[in-house]
């Protein structure tokens, strides 16, 4: 199974950046046995398909997504319209949707069946806050969003679900967590998802995001049952993302 680095740019680059930043992108030396997406916008995501052309690296993830098909959601974006553009992976559960948004983790589960049955790979974001961490339930936390967010979903098929362990006091904050600690928190996810789905587990990866960049990405990647990265800040540039990608799995 192949590492996977997603490169998530929040609210960054309209549509000319972000053709500007895929074309960019694309001359850069990647290694051959990683999978690479980036995470835009949704009113960029024309613009870094048309920029994309042929290439299939990196792959096309949306941010978000709403869970019916089509209907009075003003604002809303369906599946069916991110298959539309060629989108093959998109985040659900974000902390800072969770944060801003109030978004539950029932309606993370809503989402993330969505795609799966629009065959869009969802990428399912979990983590605890600071506070939750201090109190001694972290892994309480972790356990809980990922059962809710699993209840329908399937492991196998052409859309299986990823997780992306975020710590929420980890993102942005230039205070990574340790490699052990996030090592130890992937096992809880890894038990979770083996009690629901069995050896299936096995095929679904789960990725390290919070302050990742190209002096630690390694570090993570190296680390026993962590099988990615989801990258912020340190995404935005093509060449320094370039750059993290090779980190990660150096020659």
């Amino acid at each position: 199974m192949k590492k996977i680095i997603i490169a998530n740019w929040k609210m960054y680059y309209g549509p000319i950046k972000a053709g500007a930043w895929i074309r960019a992108f694309r001359r850069e030396r990647l290694p051959k046995d990683l999978d690479i997406a980036v995470a835009v916008p949704f009113v960029s995501l024309a613009a870094a398909r048309a920029s994309l052309g042929r290439a299939s690296i990196p792959m096309l993830s949306a941010q978000d997504v709403f869970w019916a098909e089509e209907g009075a959601f003003t604002g809303e974006i369906s599946p069916s319209m991110l298959s539309e553009l060629g989108t093959q992976l998109s985040l659900v559960g974000h902390s800072e949707r969770r944060q801003y948004l109030g978004e539950t983790d029932e309606m993370v589960a809503k989402k993330a069946l969505a795609l799966q049955k629009a065959g869009i790979v969802p990428v399912i974001c979990i983590g605890e806050t600071a506070i939750q961490r201090k109190r001694g339930e972290a892994a309480k936390v972790i356990r809980a969003q990922i059962q809710a967010a699993i209840a329908d979903l399937k492991a196998d098929g052409k859309a299986p679900p990823i997780f992306a362990y975020e710590p929420v006091w980890a993102i942005g904050s230039g205070k990574p967590c340790s490699p052990q600690d996030a090592k130890e928190m992937h096992e809880t996810i890894r038990a979770v998802l083996t009690k629901k789905y069995g050896k299936d587990a096995e095929r679904l990866r789960i990725l390290y995001g919070g302050s990742v960049d190209q002096r630690n990405v390694n570090d993570y990647l190296t680390t026993t049952g962590i099988d990615g990265a989801l990258v912020g800040g340190a995404a935005l540039d093509p060449r320094g993302f370039g750059l993290l990608c090779r980190a990660a799995l150096p020659a």
